[in-house]
């Protein structure tokens, strides 16, 4: 019995393993095909989460698509607008004494990526008219995001520039 369940936990690792060599390939090879061609990418992401574990998530992908864009020897010219809910994430809160420590700790890793990112080159805005409707209008900010006035007409300005917009 024991060196049945040994062959068939063998059997199953490398079935496992095969389907992700080749699915590994294939979606290596479709991003390749969607970018023949290609030598630069022009991108606005547009976004508005509201829970911070949501835009950690937001930020990861963007760093992910970024990575991934260059691999294939595409260069990315990347720009976050940031709006709505996702303002109240962006403040610099190291003096605020009522972050339980889950959400200093996903506040951290947003701050990681935003620094990830600007290394990166990628320009980040977040919208004024935003940070007023949360009284945050004089609030300290991350380090690297620059204030405009309305995200809304810098996202329309920026497609009128050749920038495929992706909302998040």
């Amino acid at each position: 019995m024991k060196k049945y369940q040994d062959s068939h936990l063998l059997r199953m690792f490398l079935v496992g393993f095969f389907l992700l060599t080749f699915a590994g390939q294939t979606i290596a090879s479709e991003e390749a095909s969607a970018l023949q061609g290609m030598t630069a990418a022009k991108v606005v992401f547009d976004v508005k989460k509201d829970e911070p574990q949501d835009l950690l998530r937001a930020l990861a992908a963007i760093r992910n698509v970024r990575e991934s864009i260059s691999q294939q020897g595409v260069q990315p010219d990347f720009i976050v607008t940031f709006r709505g809910g996702a303002v109240v994430c962006l403040a610099d809160m190291k003096e605020d004494s009522d972050l339980d420590e889950y959400k200093e700790d996903i506040l951290d890793k947003i701050s990681w990526n935003i620094i990830e990112l600007k290394k990166a080159g990628v320009q980040m805005e977040i919208c004024s008219l935003a940070l007023n409707l949360a009284s945050m209008k004089d609030t300290a900010l991350l380090s690297g995001i620059k204030k405009v006035d309305n995200s809304l007409v810098s996202l329309i300005a920026y497609q009128n520039r050749g920038y495929a917009m992706v909302a998040i």
